[in-house]
């Protein structure tokens, strides 16, 4: 993956397209974090990148989960190396992944947790405990917390949250049901809270989130004549004869 001083994407492989789920034909280039991914994660993204851009060293060997919803969690260790032009200024960045089992093995501890992890991206809607999700991984309650903050930088506790969120906002996105039913059934139960919540992910509200995604789709769909049947349009010759 290559990007500019923006952080917009200039290159994004194929592979890293699947890791993340990308849509087939979705474009990406020209674009940010921000358009692909909700506002809390694309804003760390766009944090790493400026140390970077800042120091002009790499940002090595941090861990990832990729996948959501339905899609199986995987990890990588993601590097972001600066890119520079002749005169040695930094240019954009480019970013190297590898797949976690490949650095550190198939019983590496971090992979402990995925028992956890596949339970919250399955039962999301469920009241969820970290009682419970200690006991998927064998571990006691204090050190899965402990093993979960450090490997993945955010408390079991935000990454359900996330994870909730993520349900949310693709129902918004792709269905017409109320805000009320679509907070319920991603396990979200107190609408207000639901609410508050939504706009520190995102930075806008549910129902203005809907319009915005409905305004965009409607643009997207608009149908652009090409040029040489606009020409055809225009050409008096190609007027209809009565």
């Amino acid at each position: 993956m290559v990007k500019n001083l923006d952080s917009r994407y200039v290159y994004m492989s194929r592979a890293l397209r699947d890791a993340i789920n990308l849509p087939p034909g979705q474009e990406v280039v020209g674009r940010t974090d921000f358009d692909i991914f909700p506002k809390i994660i694309a804003e760390s993204f766009r944090q790493n990148d400026l140390l970077v851009f800042k120091h002009g060293k790499p940002l090595v060997n941090e861990v990832h989960a990729t996948g959501f919803f339905a899609h199986a969690p995987k990890w990588t260790f993601s590097s972001k190396y600066p890119l520079h032009d002749r005169s040695a200024k930094v240019i954009g960045l480019i970013t190297i992944n590898r797949p976690y089992t490949e650095v550190m093995g198939l019983d590496a501890e971090l992979n402990r947790l995925l028992p956890a992890i596949e339970h919250v991206f399955r039962d999301y809607a469920e009241p969820i405990t970290i009682g419970t999700l200690a006991q998927l991984c064998s571990f006691s309650e204090s050190h899965f917390m402990r093993v979960f903050r450090q490997s993945m930088k955010m408390t079991a506790q935000v990454f359900v949250e996330q994870v909730r969120m993520f349900h949310a906002i693709d129902a918004i996105k792709h269905t017409a049901y109320s805000i009320a039913r679509i907070a319920q059934d991603a396990g979200f139960y107190d609408h207000s809270s639901f609410v508050k919540r939504f706009k520190a992910f995102t930075g806008t509200t549910p129902l203005r989130y809907r319009h915005e995604m409905q305004a965009k789709l409607k643009t997207e769909r608009t149908i652009a004549l090409p040029e040489i049947l606009n020409a055809r349009c225009n050409d008096p010759r190609m007027a209809p004869t009565e």
